[in-house]
């Protein structure tokens, strides 16, 4: 394992019923969601036009989607059935504006508006409200979130910052994943599939608990196998995760309701890398898997006092373990979390709370990675209030409303941290909407910015021995953006809809790697390589998606993103080589999507990726089709087909040189049965 591999970059969505908007796909209305595998023509083109959007990510508080004055994109239950896709990093190559590239089987770089980079830390990712962020290296293990694609209500995403109302490290977005309740998941389902590449299987049950209650328990198992490098050389990259878990839902005395849900899962994930060590040849490639092992636990009571008053207080522990060939890492988290929501006169819908957050690790360290001190505790504390403000009264048309409001975070790192933000909102009438946002985050250090040490090389090219060491730096500061941003989406004629977002960006204090002086130590010579803040950036880019439904039977959607980045490191910075950093992101990317009800039981869907080049990886630009195929036999089973990357054997989308070694994307097929009862 290697946490730190060089700067920053290689450190380590109340869903009523959803129609297709500009941002995001197709979703049934509620009465479809006792047979999942309805297809387009199942419904009238009159009643999929007149199904509200509700979302809830962009203000924590359910609202229509047109109210929302962010870069907003839902990923739907039916977007997920009819994407073919298994695994959820997948799922998001269908956001616009994402930067999604997979290094090998189990490894992701996964970024929004640039800053892609392996364990890309800038985005806040969220699972029923649990942060999915390690504070290790404030990214996201994706090798370890694996979850029942079909439990799945909606993924909303949020392009741009959020740290106003989500807190530190929503630089570039938000990635919020929310899961069906018990309650609309009743009765049983079996599902499982194989492919050249993959297999997997999942059952679940769900039913009533009590009077009131509802259950839902499943066990999941799936595994990849390895794919190939450029060479044709077998990768070592197999991935295999086995998870089960439970919710259940309450409603309660008096409006309240109760939700407790739990999981656990254990794996592993192959990767290869370098073992450094003191004596010769001082390196040596090697193959490693990564143990994998966590669970958590989370309980949610909402309560509506009235009308206009409402409140939630949420609490979840979370822990698990990994394990390295170089690393042992253990974490405990506990995050307590109050929000409370109520309207003030005719013009001021105000949201506030506060929360709470303990994280404690445990490092078995070695000579090549070590943290110091190797186990620690941190805490945050939080609170946050925004106001949205009626400036002309709400009649649907020539509505004007100021959302204003910050969040207040004091972390252990760097003290207190302020998030404001500031939009704007005119809803010009039922089919036009136009906003600006201005918006301040920030990305506060983690604890491998910190604390952490790494070998990176060996030498001994005389009598003396030299080791290259990557190292943290306790007065790390916090990385801040000021971003400022505006969209318009609108409803051109009943099939035809569109959205557009455009942001400018600015960026400070990012992280570098200084150039220490040598040292003695252990009778070898270091040469430290240590983490600093002598950077700067803007970056501006433009966001495009739109959809046309013709009839019944046919959807079309489309997205293009332009993104451009320009960074420089500070006169006293002897990092020159973070200029780099823009040429590994890409700054085209297009993608079109296809879907056909050619019968009522059988659904074709085909999308198309174009992602530019990656210069200054060498990534050349690639163009990828998928294809599926549904057929539902009889009620309660469908069979599918999925092929991805159909055009060609293989192809990098990124090149991860330091850590785990990069594999070709290979064209894979997968065949899949559900059947619901």
């Amino acid at each position: 394992m290697n946490p730190i591999t060089c700067r920053k970059p290689l450190r380590p969505f109340l869903l009523a019923a959803l129609l297709f908007n500009p941002v995001c796909g197709l979703a049934f209305p509620a009465e479809a969601r006792a047979d999942e595998g309805s297809s387009l023509a199942d419904y009238s083109l009159e009643q999929l036009m007149n199904v509200s959007v509700e979302v809830s990510s962009a203000a924590r508080k359910p609202q229509k989607l047109e109210d929302t004055a962010a870069a907003i994109h839902v990923i739907t239950r039916q977007d997920i059935r009819r994407s073919g896709m298994t695994r959820l990093p997948e799922l998001l190559r269908m956001v616009p504006g994402m930067q999604v590239a997979q290094i090998d089987g189990g490894t992701w770089a996964i970024s929004s508006r640039g800053f892609n980079a392996k364990n890309s830390d800038n985005l806040l990712v969220m699972l029923d409200g649990r942060v999915l962020q390690t504070p290790t290296f404030t990214g996201v293990n994706w090798d370890a979130q694996d979850m029942v694609l079909e439990d799945v209500e909606r993924i909303e995403v949020i392009r741009g910052p959020g740290g106003a109302l989500w807190g530190a490290n929503a630089v570039s977005g938000i990635i919020n994943i929310i899961t069906s309740s018990a309650a609309a998941t009743h009765g049983g389902m079996l599902s499982g599939g194989a492919g050249n590449y993959e297999h997997q299987g999942m059952a679940r049950f769900s039913g009533h608990l009590g009077e009131t209650g509802h259950f839902r328990i499943y066990a999941r198992d799936a595994a990849q196998g390895n794919f190939k490098q450029a060479s044709g050389i077998e990768a070592h990259d197999r991935h295999d995760l086995r998870s089960a878990g439970f919710r259940t839902d309450w409603d309660m005395y008096g409006g309240d309701s109760l939700t407790v849900q739990g999981d656990t899962y254990s794996g592993g994930s192959d990767h290869t890398g370098t073992a450094v060590s003191l004596l010769p040849p001082y390196s040596t490639p090697t193959g490693y898997t990564i143990g994998l092992t966590g669970g958590n636990l989370l309980a949610r009571w909402k309560s509506a006092v009235s009308a206009t008053d409402e409140w939630a207080l949420q609490f979840y522990y979370d822990t698990y373990e990994r394990r390295y060939f170089n690393l042992g890492e253990q974490r405990n988290t506990a995050d307590l979390d109050f929000q409370r929501r109520f309207r003030w006169g005719d013009r001021h819908d105000i949201v506030w709370g506060a929360g709470y957050r303990q994280t404690r690790d445990s490092m078995d360290n070695t000579f090549v990675v070590s943290y110091t001190p190797a186990s620690r505790t941190d805490r945050v504390v939080s609170a946050f209030f925004q106001d949205e403000i009626a400036l002309s009264q709400d009649s649907g048309r020539g509505s004007l409303h100021l959302i204003a409001g910050s969040k207040f975070e004091h972390n252990d790192y760097t003290g207190l941290e302020v998030q404001p933000n500031l939009r704007l909102r005119w809803k010009i009438d039922e089919r036009q909407t136009a906003w600006a946002a201005v918006s301040r985050a920030v990305h506060t250090p983690s604890r491998t910015d910190a604390d952490s040490r790494v070998v990176a090389a060996v030498v001994k090219p005389g009598a003396t021995t030299f080791a290259t060491r990557l190292q943290g730096n306790p007065a790390i500061q916090t990385e801040q953006v000021l971003s400022y941003e505006a969209g318009y989406r609108s409803q051109l004629t009943e099939q035809v809809q569109m959205d557009v977002a455009a942001f400018y960006s600015e960026h400070k204090n990012l992280m570098t790697i200084e150039r220490g002086a040598n040292f003695i130590e252990a009778g070898y010579t270091v040469i430290p390589l240590v983490f600093n803040n002598r950077a700067s950036a803007t970056t501006h880019g433009l966001e495009w998606s739109g959809s046309w439904r013709p009839d019944d039977r046919w959807q079309f959607k489309a997205a293009y993103s332009w993104l451009k980045m320009n960074i420089h490191h500070d006169a006293n910075s002897t990092d020159s080589s973070i200029e780099s950093e823009v040429g590994r992101s890409p700054q085209n990317q297009f993608q079109f999507h296809a879907f056909h009800s050619p019968a009522d039981n059988v659904d074709l869907s085909t999308s198309l990726f174009y992602v530019d080049s990656l210069p200054s990886l060498n990534v050349p630009a690639y163009t990828r089709l998928d294809a599926r195929i549904g057929w539902r036999i009889q009620p309660g089973l469908e069979l599918s087909l999925t092929g991805r990357n159909l055009l060609d054997p293989g192809h990098p989308e990124f090149i991860n040189t330091p850590g785990p070694r990069t594999s070709e994307i290979p064209r894979s097929f997968f065949g899949g049965a559900t059947w619901r009862f």
